[in-house]
């Protein structure tokens, strides 16, 4: 950055003073060393006035006129001979021209007359400011360039694909992508090894608990009580491996959506009839006749699923669900009457494995993957996930999911 801005000062040092000179110079030129046509065609046709009586001048000269002393200007020799041969003398005050003639030993002060400069001073302001735009123009081309690409690589880095932020040195802001490149090259890396982790241990876990399934399933001297318990605990465990595994595909930049047009009421009341035999309040449903979506039917049925058992898992006698199109969205809003989340903890509930509760009760407070599940799940559809109060007193978990 600091070789940049210096870049930048030192050009337009340069070309402020550069451009301020030739201007100048280009001024200078124009205005010329003699005074200009039009003020020597005026001058000789104003001696050829004076010519003529004094009692005729005001009728032609159509300038005011007046006797000044001889020695109220101090004229060069070849002046002061051109005013002997009654010719007249221009001298340029500031924007205005007064005009000195001789008539018979009475040297006359003929003027001001006005001149209006502005013009060609204006046309010599919009050269050097039209200049200045060129050249700064040329300078910001490159680094312009430069910063789209690095754009577009740093798209392409979101996108899950390679970011490529390679730069020539000559670039400005080359040690900016580079930067960038080591930063993306680094994140790959990290949630490279975090995948094959969770996938290691997610597949290393599958087999223990099968064998713990079958060993307990065969063991006959085993309680009944204490077999059912430890079975519930082995199908806790392989449904953690389940859900972490859909957590790290999920998260995944590979992962592929298979989109199609899908009727949203169709899915949600698919979704509540599968539901319905769990214990907890029923669901009521909202829902229009028909509300088409395209998008992954199989990603956003688990989604509105991992809501409607969180509010079964909270809810004491109402759940509904609703779907309404606003805004160029759809909003599919679960509410229920339960105890709510608090809005400090509302970012917390969509971390995964966090949980509002602080015992390690399964049933109460599940494994703290659903919202963070969801919240994936409706990043890959372009979507919002947004926790706020229920109209019932508990909380309001609503999905945007944009049409276009």
């Amino acid at each position: 950055m600091h070789r940049l801005f210096l870049h930048f000062y030192l050009f337009l040092f340069l070309v402020l003073v550069g451009l301020g000179w030739a201007v100048d110079q280009l001024w200078q030129y124009a205005q010329g060393d003699q005074p200009p046509a039009l003020v020597d065609t005026l001058a000789e046709q104003m001696a050829l006035v004076m010519r003529l009586p004094e009692a005729q001048w005001s009728s032609h000269l159509g300038l005011p006129y007046q006797a000044v002393p001889l020695d109220s200007v101090s004229w060069q020799p070849d002046e002061w001979q051109l005013l002997q041969q009654n010719h007249l003398l221009p001298l340029f005050q500031d924007n205005s021209v007064f005009f000195y003639g001789l008539r018979d030993e009475q040297l006359w002060l003929v003027g001001p007359l006005q001149l209006n400069e502005r013009s060609g001073f204006d046309w010599f302001s919009i050269l050097f400011f039209s200049l200045l735009a060129v050249a700064v123009a040329l300078w910001l081309w490159p680094v312009a360039r430069d910063i789209r690409f690095l754009q577009q690589g740093l798209q392409r880095f979101g996108k899950g694909q390679p970011a490529e932020l390679q730069l020539p040195a000559r670039s400005f802001i080359a040690p900016i992508a580079d930067s960038f490149q080591q930063m993306s090259q680094q994140i790959i890396s990290l949630l490279e090894l975090q995948r094959e982790m969770t996938h290691a241990v997610s597949h290393e876990l599958r087999t223990p608990i099968a064998r713990l399934k079958f060993a307990l399933e065969m063991a006959a001297q085993l309680p009944d009580n204490d077999k059912q318990l430890m079975l519930q605990d082995v199908r806790e465990l392989q449904q953690l491996v389940d859900e972490m595994l859909d957590y790290a595909k999920l998260q995944s930049h590979q992962l592929n959506l298979k989109k199609q047009q899908v009727d949203l009421t169709e899915l949600i009341n698919n979704v509540a009839e599968k539901l319905a035999p769990l214990p907890g309040a029923a669901i009521e449903l909202q829902l229009p006749a028909e509300a088409m979506f395209y998008c992954d039917a199989h990603y956003l049925e688990r989604a509105i699923q991992n809501l409607l058992v969180n509010a079964k898992r909270y809810a004491r006698q109402k759940i509904v669900i609703d779907l309404k199109s606003q805004h160029g969205c759809w909003r599919i809003s679960v509410n229920d009457d339960g105890p709510g989340i608090a809005p400090e903890r509302r970012a917390e509930v969509l971390k995964p494995f966090h949980r509002l509760e602080q015992s390690r009760n399964r049933e109460e407070g599940g494994f703290g993957l659903g919202l963070a599940i969801v919240l994936r799940i409706v990043h890959w559809h372009q979507g919002k996930l947004i926790i706020s109060d229920s109209a019932f007193g508990g909380a309001s978990l609503q999905l945007l999911l944009p049409l276009s």
